[in-house]
């Protein structure tokens, strides 16, 4: 019997260099086990605004929309935030870094607060957006979700979806 713990796939994009702050990323997190964590709208809320905190300084987001069980964001990282990559911090400043410190810290406060552990899945999901009418599909897709779920008839009715 093989006793050598299983190796996690790498989902990322195999060569693509994610420091750069050029590129808009379409990325999904989802809740451990698809939990339904996000029709309490005290945990919606404290994802909500984490996210539209750390527009400040970290990400240039285009829009988001918070689902019961997972997160879609299209999103590109700031000038400043991949700068932190430069020099003996090499590689700090990059998509999977900016999505870890997101998680570790939503998932703090969740645990804090209301005993849930884990909040997130291990990985998350990214799309690298290439082209400019992928970036309306994608931005329509995310925005239209809750709609596509039977939750609202309009986009603009969910408390938890906005597009900057």
């Amino acid at each position: 019997m093989n006793s050598k713990p299983k190796r996690r796939k790498n989902i990322r994009l195999k060569g693509f260099d994610y420091t750069g702050n050029a590129y808009v990323y379409f990325i999904t997190i989802c809740t451990h086990d698809k939990q339904q964590y996000f029709r309490n709208a005290e945990i919606a809320k404290i994802i909500k605004d984490e996210i539209e905190f750390r527009m400040i300084k970290e990400i240039q987001l285009l829009c988001y929309c918070i689902m019961p069980d997972h997160l879609h964001m299209l999103l590109s990282l700031t000038e400043d935030y991949t700068k932190k990559g430069e020099g003996k911090s090499a590689g700090k400043g990059t998509l999977q870094n900016w999505v870890s410190a997101y998680k570790r810290y939503t998932s703090r406060i969740a645990n804090q607060l209301f005993k849930i552990k884990p909040l997130w899945q291990k990985n998350f999901h990214d799309h690298v957006v290439r082209k400019e009418e992928s970036l309306l599909k994608i931005a329509a897709y995310i925005v239209d979700n809750p709609v596509r779920k039977g939750m609202v008839s309009e986009w603009e009715e969910y408390l938890y979806s906005r597009i900057m």
